[in-house]
C-alpha cells in the first residue's frame, strides 16, 4: 500500500521535527546575557540588543541545526518520491482542502523555514538580528514542530480502512518516538562535534528527559498492542479479520524479528540501559561520549524500524479477506 519512501518520510519528518522542537527549547533556555550584545542604532541614536552567539554556543547549535536541515530536506525528497512528481507537492500545498496531510505539509514547510532562520542565527552567518526576533522564532518553532510531529501519526490513523492504523494509541507512539529521535539527533550531533563535553550538565538533563520519554513510549506501545490484541475477540467481520491479520503479522509475522529485536530490543531497551549507565557515569564527573552516541544510534534505528513494521503490517480489510480465501 505504501512504499519505502513514505516510511522514510514518516521517520525523517518526525525525527527532524522532534529535533527542531528540542533545539528551539534548548535555545530559549540559554540566558539572554550569554547571547546578547549592545549594538549602536544610528537611526534612533541609541543602542539595541542584538543576538550574538559565542563560539561555544555556535559549536553546540550550528552542527545540530545543520543535521536537522539535512534530515528535513531528505524527508521532503522522500515525500516527492512518494507523490511521483515535484509539482504534486506544490499542488498539495496550494489546495484549499483541509486534511491531515495538507496541515502537516504546511507545518513541515514552516518547521523547515524556522530551522533555516535559527540555524543562520546560531551559526553566526546573519549578524545584527535583534535578540527578540531570534527568541520569537524559537518560541514559534515549538508549536510548529509539535504539529509536524503529531501529524505523522494522525496521517496513518486517518486511513480508517486499515484497522491497525486506526488504533487510538498510534499517534502517541509516533509523537513520543519522534521526540526521542529528535533528542537523539541533538545529542549525537553535539557529541560528534565534541560540544557535549562543554555542556555536560545540559546533556545530563537531556539524556534524563529522553529516558523518561522512552519509558512513556514503552507504555504507549504496550497500550497500542493491547488495543490491537482486543480485535482477536471482536465479532467476526472483514474489519476485525483485517485487524487480527495485521496484529499477528506485526508480532509474529515476517517482520516480527525486526519488531521485537530491532525496535523493542535495540530501539527501546538498549538505549534506556545505555542512558542509565550514561547518567551514572556523568554523575561522577565522566563524559561518556561513546555511550551517548550508541544510545542515539539505537533510538534512531528503532524509530525507523517501528514505522517500517507498522506500515508493513497495515492491511486493508478487502485484502485481508482475499488473503484468507
Amino acid at each position: 500500500m505504501f512504499g519505502m519512501s513514505i516510511v522514510l518520510y514518516l521517520f525523517l519528518g518526525g525525527a527532524g521535527a522532534g529535533a527542531c522542537l528540542v533545539l528551539a527549547v534548548a535555545g530559549l533556555l540559554v540566558p539572554g546575557e550569554c547571547i546578547a550584545v549592545s549594538h549602536p542604532d544610528r537611526a534612533r541614536r541609541a543602542s539595541q540588543t542584538v543576538f550574538w552567539a559565542p563560539s561555544t554556543y555556535r559549536k553546540l547549535f550550528a552542527p545540530a541545526y545543520g543535521c536537522v536541515l539535512v534530515v528535513l530536506l531528505l524527508g521532503v525528497l522522500c515525500l516527492v518520491a512518494d507523490l511521483g512528481r515535484a509539482d504534486r507537492l506544490l499542488l498539495l500545498l496550494s489546495t484549499p482542502t483541509f486534511s491531515h496531510i495538507v496541515v502537516g505539509a504546511y507545518a513541515y514547510a514552516a518547521c523547515f523555514a524556522l530551522a533555516v532562520m535559527l540555524a543562520l542565527a546560531w551559526a553566526g552567518v546573519v549578524r545584527g538580528v535583534p535578540l527578540g526576533w531570534v527568541r520569537f522564532f524559537g518560541v514559534l518553532a515549538v508549536p510548529v514542530a509539535a504539529v509536524a510531529m503529531v501529524y505523522t501519526g494522525l496521517l496513518l490513523q486517518s486511513l480508517a480502512a486499515v484497522p491497525l492504523w486506526a488504533v487510538f494509541w498510534l499517534p502517541a507512539v509516533f509523537v513520543l518516538s519522534s521526540l526521542s529521535c529528535g533528542i537523539a539527533l541533538f545529542v549525537g550531533a553535539a557529541h560528534i562535534s565534541e560540544a557535549g563535553t562543554a555542556f555536560a550538565t545540559l546533556f545530563r538533563r537531556i539524556v534524563l528527559c529522553d529516558a523518561v520519554v522512552v519509558l512513556l513510549e514503552i507504555a504507549a506501545v504496550a497500550a497500542f498492542l493491547a488495543a490491537c490484541g482486543g480485535a482477536v475477540d471482536a465479532p467476526a467481520s472483514g474489519t476485525s479479520e483485517a485487524a487480527v491479520n495485521s496484529y499477528l503479522d506485526l508480532i509474529a509475522g515476517s517482520n516480527a524479528g525486526l519488531w521485537w529485536v530491532g525496535f523493542a530490543g535495540l530501539g527501546l531497551a538498549a538505549p534506556l540501559a545505555l542512558e542509565v549507565v550514561f547518567l551514572r557515569r556523568a554523575r561522577v564527573g565522566h563524559t561518556p561520549c561513546r555511550l551517548a552516541l550508541a544510545a542515539s544510534a539505537c533510538v534512531l534505528f528503532g524509530g525507523f524500524v517501528m514505522r517500517f513494521c507498522i506500515v508493513e503490517a497495515g492491511m486493508h480489510p478487502v485484502l485481508a479477506i482475499a488473503a484468507g480465501g
